[in-house]
């Protein structure tokens, strides 16, 4: 016995009983696990004030991190100009004697 199974944009493909079911079992399969995935992320969703209450303490996280790093980059700026100003300076009591 064989059982026609058609889709939307493919010509028709014939199927036999035991084939259509393991095809609808597989499908049922697939979306079980659709079903599962929603699930999943619903529940995030309902637990939006934990998830945002968290994502407050990354973000504050992150810019106190932020603050931290543009404080040891003035210094590291700073130190940088005193080297090169040290540099400069034993640069010039080099070229004096010479002249």
């Amino acid at each position: 016995m064989e059982f026609a199974f058609e889709r939307d944009s493919e010509p028709k493909e014939g199927l036999t009983l035991d084939e259509a079911v393991a095809r609808l079992r597989q499908i049922q399969l697939d979306l079980k696990q659709v079903v599962g995935n929603l699930h999943e992320k619903l529940s995030l969703l309902d637990s939006g004030p934990i998830v945002h209450s968290s994502l407050e303490k990354f973000k504050q996280d992150v810019e106190s991190r932020a603050t931290d790093l543009e404080t040891e980059v003035k210094r590291l700026r700073a130190d940088l100009k005193t080297v090169k100003d040290f540099l400069g300076q034993d640069l010039e009591k080099k070229k004096t004697p010479e002249s």
